[in-house]
């Protein structure tokens, strides 16, 4: 492992892959967040869709029963 370092390659390699071992982590994070956060956003979409839907139906079920 010490003669790797001693080179000036293995030293650039060695501090090549971790520099992209914490890179990809970092990115795969703030992708994870992204993404959570993105379907807390569309649950609340779909939540609101859904009761207006149901708001629709209700007026539409009290003209139809006062007719």
């Amino acid at each position: 492992m010490f003669r790797i370092l001693k080179n000036e390659k293995g030293f650039l390699l060695l501090t090549a892959m971790i520099l992209l071992f914490f890179v990809t982590n970092l990115m795969m994070t703030a992708s994870s967040a992204y993404d959570s956060r993105y379907r807390a956003y569309d649950a609340l979409k779909i939540a609101g869709i859904q009761e207006t839907k149901n708001v629709l139906n209700s007026i539409q079920k009290e003209k139809t029963g006062t007719d």
